[in-house]
């Protein structure tokens, strides 16, 4: 024998907000855990640093092009202190065989990836950790190129002093929004929503 639902005509009431609905259809326990940002960096350290990542991928990706098809076609002077093929060809070029122009490349890339304003806004804590980490690690290579070409060379890359300079600016960048950064606390999420 068959047994059938009787309808009570009561309707269950639709809950009265978005988040309401959203909690009561992932169920019990969910809606505390959605993702939230591991921190809050200020409004303008997340589009300033992907600009500077953009512009030195750029430049590392010139570099790296000439690398490959013209080692000495690059458009600077080649005669006094600043000779771009003067540093660009040396043994410093490419330790552990892998050219320098192609490692500025692949940095500036990793680093796009972690300061796209959505890396901002990560909620895992690693994101920013390894993006100050990346950063650290970016102007301890460019200390140690800066002393390869002025000191071990003679003969400075304009090139490559502007893959410096941008280096720089983005470890400012990462270090100030990261420190300025606020732990997002529950009331904040609260608040926001």
């Amino acid at each position: 024998m068959a047994t059938r639902a009787v309808n009570t005509g009561s309707r269950p009431q639709a809950a009265a907000n978005p988040e309401q609905r959203h909690a009561e259809a992932a169920g019990p326990g969910d809606a505390a855990e959605r993702p939230q940002p591991a921190l809050t960096p200020p409004g303008w350290a997340p589009v300033t640093s992907t600009v500077i990542c953009l512009l030195a991928l750029a430049d590392a990706a010139y570099l790296t092009y000439i690398h490959y098809a013209n080692p000495t076609g690059l458009a600077c002077s080649t005669s006094g202190f600043i000779n771009c093929t003067a540093v660009t060809t040396s043994i410093y070029s490419h330790p552990f065989g892998i050219p320098v122009a192609t490692a500025g490349l692949v940095w500036s890339f990793v680093m796009l990836l972690l300061c796209n304003p959505w890396a901002w806004r990560a909620a895992s804590p690693w994101v920013w950790k390894v993006r100050l980490a990346g950063a650290v690690a970016g102007v301890g290579m460019v200390f140690y190129l800066l002393y390869v070409e002025l000191f071990s060379l003679g003969h400075l890359c304009e090139y490559c002093t502007v893959v410096h300079v941008l280096t720089i600016a983005l470890f400012i960048v990462v270090a100030l929004g990261t420190a300025m950064g606020l732990p997002v606390d529950e009331d904040q999420m609260a608040a926001a929503d």
